[in-house]
Order: structure tokens, then sequence, then C-alpha cells
């Protein structure tokens, strides 16, 4: 991507954060603390990163593929389909288990799967997405997180 795509794309999300916390403002105080909780944090990193795009000297620009050349290799394109199944399998899981039983299942399966972690590691990162999915959602903001549609029907 080049220098003024990640300054238009720091731009659109600084604008989509500001719009939220704008929309938040008219809100009742309960129910404007989750778009501020996310608005704010995600506006002040757009803002810092939008100072570090605009302060970054353009690179030396590569020189243009072989007509007739796949411009990626296939080490790249193994990546991208491995990210577009984790996207799928999260959004899978989500949708089945819902965030509280599905979202840490699959954090500690991408630790010890894709990032190559111990057990013991992956674990740790499931049990933290649980405390904080419930400690944060359920037990300190008191909302009904979506309990996803197979844990719905059993229960």
């Amino acid at each position: 991507m080049t220098s003024k795509g990640r300054v238009a794309t720091t731009v659109v999300m600084s604008g989509l954060f500001g719009g939220a916390c704008l929309l938040a403002l008219a809100l009742p105080q309960k129910a404007a603390f989750m778009p501020l909780l996310i608005g704010v944090p995600g506006l002040l990193l757009c803002l810092a990163q939008l100072v570090i795009d605009l302060r970054a000297t353009e690179p030396e620009p590569a020189p243009p593929p072989e007509p007739g050349a796949d411009a990626r290799t296939p080490k790249e394109a193994q990546t991208e389909l491995q990210a577009f199944a984790w996207l799928f399998a999260f959004a899978g899981a989500l949708l089945g288990f819902g965030f509280i039983i599905g979202g840490p299942i699959l954090v500690a399966a991408f630790v010890r799967f894709s990032s190559g972690d111990r057990w013991r590691n992956a674990l740790f990162a499931g049990a933290g997405t649980f405390l904080v999915m419930w400690g944060v959602f359920v037990w300190l903001l008191e909302l009904s997180l979506f309990q996803g549609l197979i844990l719905e029907r059993l229960l």
C-alpha cells in the first residue's frame, strides 16, 4: 500500500470512530458506554497512526513485475487462505456457540495452531478471553451477549 493509501485508510477509520463517538453522545448514558469504550481509544490510535503516516517518507518503489508473472508468491497465497479460513472459523464459532463459549475456544485454537505456541499459552489466552468477555460484558456491564444458534437450541 502506498503512503497515500495508508493516509486515506487512516482518515476513513478516524471518521468512523469519530462518528461513533458523536452518535454515542446522543444516547442515554448506559447505552453510550459501549460505543465510547470502543470509539475513543480507536480514534486516539487512528490519530496517532495518521501522524506516523504523515511523517513517514515514501519508500523507493519496487520494479514492476514481469508481464504474465503472478505478483503473489505461493507462500503469500497460502497465508491469505489461512487468514480467510480463520475468519470463517471465528464467524462460525461465534454464530454457533456465541461469544462466551465460541470466542475463547477459537482464540485458544488460533494461538495453538496458527501461532504454533504451546498448549499452556493457548489455554491461558482462551481463559483470559473468557474472563474478559464474561467479566467485562456480563458481570460489569450487565449485558446479555449472543449465546449462539446451537447453544440457544440446546438450552
